[in-house]
């Protein structure tokens, strides 16, 4: 599987991004709620992947809109 350069650019933008809202999601959850190994375990399983294919996608559009050499 090829992936194009803007496509590659959303990914690792999405991977940072689930990355970021990881740690504020560690800085924010409730205490009398949940704990942090659970808030982490979410968020790798669930937001970093999920992260990861909206920047795909939208990295994706951007090739088709714009070209594939347009970063």
């Amino acid at each position: 599987m090829r992936f194009s350069k803007p496509t590659l650019m959303g990914g690792i933008i999405g991977f940072v991004m689930g990355v970021v809202f990881l740690v504020i999601s560690l800085l924010q959850f409730d205490q009398s709620e949940t704990n942090a190994r659970d808030v982490t375990l979410v968020s790798l399983l669930f937001g970093i992947p999920f992260s990861v294919l909206i920047g795909l996608g939208l990295g994706w559009v951007w090739g088709k809109l714009f070209g594939v050499n347009s970063l």
